[in-house]
Formats: C-alpha cells, structure tokens, sequence
C-alpha cells in the first residue's frame, strides 16, 4: 500500500507544469509565475495563423539582462518563475522562410539593446552586395515577427496568473512607381537608389545596426511608366528618413527624402507604400501613398 502511495505521488509530481520545478528552490515570498500564452495579430487587432511566425524563440530578461531561454511547452504556451523584486520581460523572435534575415542568440548578460535578428551580410548569402559603405539587399527579406510581456516590480498578482504576449511582423514593404519619364528625360538606363534603412532589429524592438541602400530592379511597362521590384526592409528606425534618389546613365536627377508636401519619408512595420514620382512638365512631384490605392486603381494612365 505504501509503495503505491509513492507511485501515485511520482506521477502527479511529474504532471505538474515545468514553472514548478523551476521553482523549487525559490524563496515563495518573491516568487512570481506566469502562464504566456502567445498570439500572432496584424497592427489593427486581426488575429492571424500561428504558422506565420515561423519559428518562435523566447527569450527572459531579468533586469534588462539576458538570464535563458524558454522552451514552448506541448500546450503552446512558455511557464516563466522569476523574483519578482526585479523587471522580467519576456521576447518572442520568429523567422520565416528564406535564408536572407538571420537570428542573433544572445548571450548570458546581454541587453535589451542587443541584435536578435540580422539581414545577411556580404559573404553570408548571394542575395546581398556591397555599394559603397552600405549593404545592397536584392531578394525579398523574410518575415520577421516580434513581440514582448513585460513585468516590473509592484504589480497586483496572485501567485500564478496567466498572460497573452502579442506578436507581430515588423517588416515593412515599399514600391516605385514614375510617371512621365520617357517623355520628359528621353531614353537612357534609370536606376533608383533608397537610403535610410537599416539592417538589424533589437530585443527591444528597436531598429538599429548598419546602413542599407537598396537598389531595386526597375522596367518599363506599355504605357511608359516605370517601377520597381517590392522592396521588403526592415521598418525607419526612430528619426531616421528614407532618401530616395533617381539615376539616369549612372548621374543623379533627383533626390528627396520627403514627399511634395514636405513629410518626411517613413515606414513603421507594417506599411506598404508606394512613392509615386511625376517627372512633369513644371517640376517633379513625389507622393507617398498606400500600395492598396495604387494597385486598385488607374491613377497612372
């Protein structure tokens, strides 16, 4: 009878979730549990597959500070016991398909400032070259989804409660499209260059490493007008612009970093604009307007 007593408590022992174990040995006083469960949504709210992220990696930081990653549990959800006489913030990094964005694991103490997510550079894949002292990104950059739940020090909790960490993509995608340039310019090799991306994303969400410049394949359709391939970046970081500049026969033309009303060009994760050029008669006029208005209408002919 005694020996089957034992069993029984083995095995509710070993259904409880992992969160207890990993506080076995914590002073219950300061401890704190939480029960994440994650969820993938666009910036308007709409709740989209789980599959989209990729694959998911999370990561703790006590005190602003890399402590471990956490293994997603068979339920989906990450079991987290901390101290809580100190900030936690958990960061979810997925990555889609494709071999052009690559992850960064941290390392023991690393900050929240630190790289989790890196476009490929020189060397590292076919799909980069080098202009200059920037990086030129020539295929698509994969999805890159991003999220964080946050703790700090003082907050209303019962012993274990249970959160919902949202992710989301922080790509943003941009278009060009020129109007009129046959006419006013005449025949020649056009080539466009975008500047003021950058090529990294931090655990904090902030974008940040090196320069970007992208210089996207461009044609000619029947009517005249000229566009590129998408480009897919990642967002302006804060206060930076994006500078986009026209070339004909490797000369520049034009160059502006805000559109004909004086707005700075910018992209926050996900946008998908287009900056339309009208090389006119009385000047070029640049604007930067949703994909959706340019693709669903003919604004152009």
């Amino acid at each position: 009878m005694k020996i089957r007593q034992i069993l029984i408590t083995c095995i509710l022992l070993a259904m409880l979730p992992p969160l207890i174990s990993s506080c076995i040995n914590d002073d219950d006083s300061f401890r704190v549990q939480y029960n994440v469960g994650v969820r993938l949504t666009t910036r308007t709210g709409e709740v989209l597959p789980d599959s989209l992220a990729g694959s998911v990696h999370a990561y703790m930081f006590i005190g602003g500070r890399y402590s471990n990653e956490v293994a997603r549990e068979p339920d989906g959800r990450y079991y987290l016991c901390f101290d809580n006489r100190q900030t936690m913030r958990l960061v979810a990094v997925g990555l889609g398909s494709g071999d052009s964005v690559q992850l960064v694991p941290p390392v023991l103490g690393d900050s929240l400032g630190s790289i989790c997510a890196r476009l490929r550079r020189l060397g590292d894949s076919r799909s980069a070259t080098r202009a200059g002292d920037a990086i030129t990104e020539i295929t698509p950059m994969s999805y890159i989804c991003y999220g964080s739940f946050s703790y700090t020090p003082g907050e209303t909790l019962t012993d274990s409660t249970t959160a919902t960490l949202t992710m989301m993509n922080k790509n943003a995608r941009i278009h060009i499209v020129i109007k009129h340039l046959l006419t006013q310019l005449g025949d020649g090799k056009y080539t466009v260059k975008l500047r003021g991306f950058r090529d990294a994303l931090a655990f904090d969400g902030s974008i940040k490493g090196d320069s970007v410049e992208y210089e996207p394949h461009g044609s000619f359709d029947s009517n005249g007008t000229y566009s590129t391939d998408i480009i897919n970046a990642m967002p302006t970081a804060d206060g930076e612009h994006v500078t986009f500049s026209l070339y004909k026969d490797g000369y520049p033309i034009f160059t502006s970093n805000s559109d004909s009303d004086g707005s700075l060009i910018s992209l926050q994760p996900e946008d998908d604009k287009t900056i339309v050029v009208d090389v006119g008669k009385k000047g070029d006029n640049l604007n930067v307007i949703p994909w959706s208005d340019v693709n669903g209408s003919t604004i152009f002919y």
